[in-house]
């Protein structure tokens, strides 16, 4: 009910489409029967009587009728029960208002409507409210990381940490990438790809930044406006790093900076954004190492660098922002409290989504229509199988009835879309063999092309040798061979593959696919036929003979069966149950034509000089030539991209320097930096 409720608001709304509306047209149909049964009634009454003697006639009838009925009506009175007599009464009256040429228009009516498809484009909710957590995780990159105070390195265990706490998210919560040390930057934006988060990750280390220090100011503020840009309600910047102690000399924020809201409110703690600070390392000072000297440790002016968790700043940082601040820890109970107050903030958000769903009303039309069917053929047999002990006549009548009408209506209910999907191929199939029948070659091709497997292949390349673009053809025919699913299959597609290599005068490639045929198909007699055939041509022009490659069709009738005669390629053939299945013979679906070797004559003779070999060549084998040198460079071509894609996956593309590049440009450096710049006043580690 409701269904059919939506369906009148989307008619009256003018929402409403049709799958097929060309069934629409049989829609007319019960009303062009009613007047023509109105017209033959007419022509009856005005061969029995004249018009002014009609209303006498109509008046007997309807008597008669009456008494009949009433006698009727009053015979199983007598003979059936008080229920049964209540129940056939109700039918006869039941009956005046419902006569079965009513129910057959009605279900009539109803079943074209549910064949011709009616339906709407409704889209999918704009918004899909997803509960989840955008998450900003920003590394510490500064020289002091490197510190071995935790095992291996605070980097490597903070690296570790992320890790993890990457893999105990939501698929619902997106993450963010961000390094920092004197300047910070984004290594990858807001995503729920959890790859391209852990391939930024791989990428970072210590010490790749251009510019040295931990300045958390700018970092935090970076942070901060990224996820105000980007983020949904839930965002969490998550800040791993050993702190770092007061500038020597304070440093102010660049113009631009200071000018954002979200600086204003960091410093006023107001932010929408929970933040928090994981310490890495120990509070007790640790040397920092440092290959380029002789002890293996930084030593600065001849002193010993130490460098310690600095928890009071990270601290101070957390009270600033009201967020959190955690030691970081190996163990597992630390990690489940850092889970913890990640995804605390989680809410539901949305996520616009552009997909558009059908909405069908075919479903109640077919119910509707084959329910007014049953009743229409079968209303006194219903109405006695449910009163009344069923007889074996009835029995006869009622039960292939309703198995009729429940194995139609419960396969129209249990239609699965892969079953559409497949009818709907097989359309394809179809369209495209008529195309092909009609010598619509183009047509025949583009359509087989939207059939992504064998058949679709063999047919596109079947339509394509038929228009002479034995580009495409050779191409199609490959595709078919590499995915045909037996040996003989793969042997017929090869066999095409053959007799278009032969029409582009590429005889070398002829000779080796028809060769390949016969390897996976040994009795394949044509393929046999056309390699002695091509083998044969290929001895003349070796030699430069001018004697026949093929005596002429004699007209004895043999056609394609004949000696000599050379088997073309495969059509579709409507005989198999799968329209475009190939068969043999793609020159003529009678079998009664057949392909001629070229002239001897025709072909080029390699012996002599090249300005009288251009007088031997006729158009059509210049044409062959031209096709020819096409295919081979389109393969070479195919050869050379293969070639490449291979190269550049042996390539090592260095990713984490072309990182550092980018790193440099964004803090102005035009060149590569051989070594990190201190900033006056900041401790470089």
């Amino acid at each position: 009910m409701d269904m059919m409720l939506e369906f009148w608001s989307v008619l009256l709304s003018g929402g409403l489409q049709w799958r097929a509306p060309m069934w629409l047209w049989a829609v007319f149909l019960p009303p062009l029967l009613w007047l023509l049964k109105l017209w033959w009634l007419k022509a009856q009454k005005q061969r029995y009587a004249d018009s002014n003697l009609w209303p006498w006639i109509d008046a007997s009838a309807s008597v008669s009728a009456s008494k009949g009925q009433y006698s009727s009506l009053n015979r199983p009175v007598h003979s059936q029960t008080g229920l049964m007599s209540r129940v056939m009464g109700f039918y006869h009256q039941l009956k005046k208002w419902v006569s079965p040429s009513r129910l057959l228009t009605l279900g009539w009516l109803c079943l074209i409507i549910a064949l011709a498809g009616p339906r709407s484009l409704l889209p999918s909710p704009d918004q899909v409210s997803r509960a989840g957590v955008d998450v900003l995780v920003m590394m510490d990159l500064s020289h002091s990381m490197t510190a071995e105070d935790v095992y291996p390195n605070r980097f490597l265990q903070a690296k570790s940490l992320v890790e993890t706490m990457v893999k105990g998210l939501q698929p619902n919560d997106r993450v963010a990438l961000m390094g920092f040390a004197g300047q910070p930057h984004l290594v990858s934006p807001l995503s729920f790809d959890r790859g391209l988060f852990q391939h930024g990750l791989n990428l970072l280390e210590p010490d790749m930044l251009p510019t040295q220090g931990s300045w958390l100011e700018l970092a935090t503020i970076f942070g901060l406006n990224h996820l105000q840009q980007t983020a949904g309600n839930a965002k969490v910047m998550v800040v791993l790093s050993n702190g770092a102690p007061a500038f020597w000399k304070p440093q102010s924020l660049p113009e631009a900076l200071q000018k954002l809201p979200v600086t204003q409110a960091l410093r006023n703690g107001t932010t929408d954004v929970k933040t928090i600070w994981l310490g890495v390392g120990k509070p007790t000072p640790s040397p920092l190492p440092d290959v380029s000297d002789k002890t293996g440790r930084l030593h600065v002016n001849g002193l010993l660098v130490q460098s310690r968790l600095e928890e009071a700043v990270l601290k101070k940082w957390a009270q600033t922002l009201q967020g959190v601040y955690l030691q970081a820890s190996a163990d597992q109970a630390f990690m489940g409290r850092l889970l913890k107050e990640v995804t605390l903030p989680a809410q539901s958000r949305s996520l616009p989504a552009n997909q558009q769903v059908w909405r069908d009303f075919s479903q109640p039309f077919m119910v509707v229509g084959l329910v007014s069917l049953l009743l229409a053929f079968y209303p006194l047999t219903l109405v006695l199988a449910s009163t009344q002990k069923p007889s074996k006549s009835s029995l006869k009548t009622v039960v292939p009835m309703f198995s009729l009408g429940f194995a139609v209506f419960f396969s129209t209910l249990l239609s699965s879309p892969e079953i559409q999907a497949s009818e709907s191929t097989q359309s394809i199939k179809q369209k495209a063999y008529e195309a092909f029948q009609a010598q619509q070659y183009d047509l025949a091709t583009s359509l087989y092309d939207e059939v992504a497997e064998y058949d679709g292949y063999l047919g596109a390349g079947s339509s394509a040798y038929k228009a002479g673009d034995l580009e495409s053809a050779v191409l199609y025919f490959r595709q078919a061979a590499l995915t045909a699913e037996d040996d003989v299959s793969r042997a017929k597609a090869l066999f095409n593959l053959g007799n278009s290599y032969y029409l582009a005068n590429l005889l070398p490639q002829t000779i080796e696919a028809y060769r390949q045929a016969l390897l996976y198909w040994p009795q394949y007699d044509k393929a046999e036929q056309n390699l002695a055939l091509a083998l044969q041509r290929k001895q003349f022009e070796d030699a430069g003979q001018s004697a026949k490659a093929e005596e002429e069709d004699d007209g004895s009738g043999k056609g394609r069966d004949s000696d000599g005669a050379f088997y073309g390629g495969q059509k579709p053939n409507m005989s198999s149950e799968n329209p475009g299945f190939g068969a043999d013979d793609i020159e003529g679906s009678s079998g009664e034509d057949k392909v001629i070797l070229p002239q001897t004559g025709e072909i080029t003779d390699y012996r002599i000089d090249s300005q009288g070999a251009d007088t031997l060549l006729s158009t059509e084998q210049r044409a062959q030539n031209a096709t020819g040198a096409a295919i081979l460079q389109l393969q070479r071509q195919q050869q050379r991209a293969q070639v490449f894609e291979k190269q550049l996956q042996q390539i090592d593309d260095q990713q984490d320097v072309l990182l550092r590049r980018i790193f440099e440009r964004e803090e102005g450096f035009q060149a590569a930096q051989e070594q990190a710049h201190p900033i006056p006043g900041v401790q470089p580690w």
